[in-house]
């Protein structure tokens, strides 16, 4: 009964702690930091800050009014003399309202809107440009773990075999049958491949670390990260850049348009109400209302003079963009090439890992039997068992090299 419940308290035990340990995808880990970066929020700011400015531009929709007045004094006015005709007074008063509406600026308002609507596009591709790194610095880091976590995991096997040969070593020095210094250098062996276990320890805490900075998440350094079983996209690719060089040329197409809208005669109807004296009739020194409406037009010459200058810098600036454009694309396909040549090579090496690591595995157990018979000393064995773990830890480190290759040429084509 005692030792049914001693086993029930230790499954129950085992079960909590694997429970709890936490278990992390990659693409868990880039949903969160994708979020938690601060840029991701500014991406609402940028969505009211545009319709703020368009509705300040569809303001100038409605007639223009403005409040004017003035009082003045002349020091000298014309005087008549006629009976009964009073000459002008020296000291003139207005108040008033000066109405415009533009008849011809309903285009270039729609015109202005649209501009600013590609503003914000702009701004917000500009933004996923910077999600992007964020994505790639959380693989870079995801998969510098996963290569760390794979280096101890070899050698932890590598203290539990060395750790068994020591026990059956110490009982044939025990009796006489090997020297003591075949225990000694196993026991060093020991203590060495702890010190490099402590080491990566610490180089995955600096890591997991930066993934809590980067994600806003706690994140233990014990944690279980999956390895990403991705494969290849080889379709078209879809990064967030290209689509700010597509937006900044759109964005300068419709810069030029409106230059010409602007630079076209402008028809506009207006109207001033005042009240005040002497008005249009300077004989009537009355306080009163008068006023006058009418259709005007404005064409500012200059402007077509400089709209050349303009266009020409817009122009310029197109072909800025399209060379930026062409040199981003020519350094992405190259990085796509090398990644994928990368794939390709991890392939192959992979198959001839497994060989390896097979091979290896019958001279140590060959090895393993002839120190318990003294046949070779300790040293000897340790050489067998690097040669081993070396083998093994190639293949492991190949396997995870080769998913974060994946990974990554579908990071550069922006899936």
């Amino acid at each position: 009964m005692h030792r049914k419940f001693v086993m029930s308290v230790f499954i129950f035990l085992f079960v909590l702690k694997g429970e709890a340990q936490q278990s992390w995808t990659m693409e868990q880990l880039i949903e969160k930091a994708v979020v938690n970066y601060p840029a991701t929020k500014q991406k609402d700011y940028v969505r009211s800050l545009g319709k703020v400015n368009e509705k300040s531009i569809q303001q100038n929709e409605y007639p223009q009014v403005s409040i004017t007045g003035q009082a003045t004094y002349q020091s000298e006015v014309t005087k008549f003399d006629f009976p009964g005709i009073e000459g002008p007074k020296p000291d003139n008063y207005n108040i008033g309202l000066d109405l415009r509406y533009p008849l011809t600026e309903f285009d270039i308002l729609k015109s202005k809107k649209e501009l600013e609507q590609q503003k914000t596009e702009l701004n917000i591709h500009q933004i996923d440009a910077d999600l992007q790194r964020v994505r790639e610095q959380v693989t870079t880091i995801y998969g510098n773990i996963l290569l760390q976590k794979e280096n101890r995991r070899i050698l932890l096997v590598r203290i539990s075999d060395l750790q068994s040969q020591k026990k059956k070593i110490e009982s044939a020095v025990a009796n006489g049958a090997l020297l003591k210094t075949n225990q000694l250098v196993l026991e060093s062996e020991i203590l060495s491949t702890e010190q490099k276990i402590a080491d990566i320890d610490g180089t995955i805490e600096g890591l997991v670390q930066q993934l809590s900075l980067l994600t806003g998440l706690t994140i233990a350094s014990d944690s279980e990260f999956v390895l990403p079983a991705a494969e290849i996209v080889l379709s078209k690719t879809v990064r967030p850049e290209l689509q700010v060089f597509q937006s900044q040329l759109t964005l300068l197409t419709m810069q030029d348009k409106l230059l010409k809208k602007e630079n076209r005669a402008k028809l506009y109807v207006f109207g001033q109400g005042f009240y005040g004296r002497p008005g249009y009739n300077f004989l009537n020194n009355n306080f009163r209302v008068y006023g006058t409406a009418g259709i005007g037009i404005n064409w500012n010459i200059n402007n077509m003079a400089t709209q050349k200058t303009k266009q020409k810098a817009i122009e310029i600036n197109k072909q800025i963009v399209q060379q930026q454009q062409s040199a981003f694309e020519l350094n992405l396909q190259s990085a796509l090439v090398q990644k994928q040549t990368e794939i390709t090579k991890y392939q192959t090496i992979i198959s001839k890992d497994n060989e390896i690591v097979n091979k290896r595995k019958e001279i140590l157990k060959v090895a393993s039997s002839q120190l318990q018979n003294g046949a070779i000393t300790s040293t000897e064995y340790i050489t067998e068992l690097n040669a081993e773990n070396a083998a093994e830890l190639n293949l492991l480190l190949h396997q995870v090299q080769r998913a974060l290759a994946k990974v990554q040429y579908n990071t550069l084509a922006g899936y």
